[in-house]
């Protein structure tokens, strides 16, 4: 008998301690682009995002932006070694598009074959917090594919995939 109450006790904290799954759905096609392995203490100023119809070779432009905030500069994300840049700007929906991104006028980072659709995961929060929203599976950058399952609600890249478009002796 005292097992049973025991048993009983434990189901009874069990489900009232059990939190219900909630679901919260994004529009955003992504949270922020990290570049990583940076390996510098220059915290870029500049970012350019460019959109090109897909599998146009570039050549046809679709939209410029270049509201970014730039983050894990300060030497407290030191450890991190990357730099994050957050769109100011949402950008929505499914990417569907080509991507070029130059850093300070001198890196770039051309983007295609982006593996992406709206998904849900787990993201943050508490267990059973799910958001519905666009996840980056993989990718390919200036001709390397990338594996972005890992982290599907942002962009990451190893910085030196980057092709440098202009050389400052100052920087990088």
């Amino acid at each position: 008998m005292d097992i049973l109450k025991f048993i009983s006790v434990l189901l009874l904290l069990f489900f009232f301690s059990c939190k219900r799954i909630t679901y919260t759905k994004k529009e955003d096609s992504f949270y922020g682009i990290h570049l990583k392995e940076w390996n510098s203490s220059i915290c870029p100023k500049k970012v350019i995002y460019e959109r090109y119809q897909k599998k146009s070779n570039f050549f046809k432009k679709i939209k410029t932006d270049s509201n970014f905030e730039v983050r894990d500069c300060d030497s407290l994300y030191k450890p991190s070694n990357q730099r994050v840049f957050i769109p100011s700007v949402k950008f929505t929906g499914q990417i569907d598009y080509d991507i070029r991104l130059v850093i300070d006028d001198s890196i770039e980072y051309k983007i295609t074959s982006i593996d992406n659709k709206i998904d849900t995961v787990f993201y943050g929060g508490h267990p059973g917090d799910l958001t519905i929203m666009n996840n980056i599976r993989s990718l390919v950058v200036n001709g390397y594919k990338l594996d972005n399952s890992n982290t599907p609600l942002n962009i990451f890249i190893p910085t030196n995939l980057g092709k440098v478009i202009k050389k400052d002796k100052n920087k990088y």
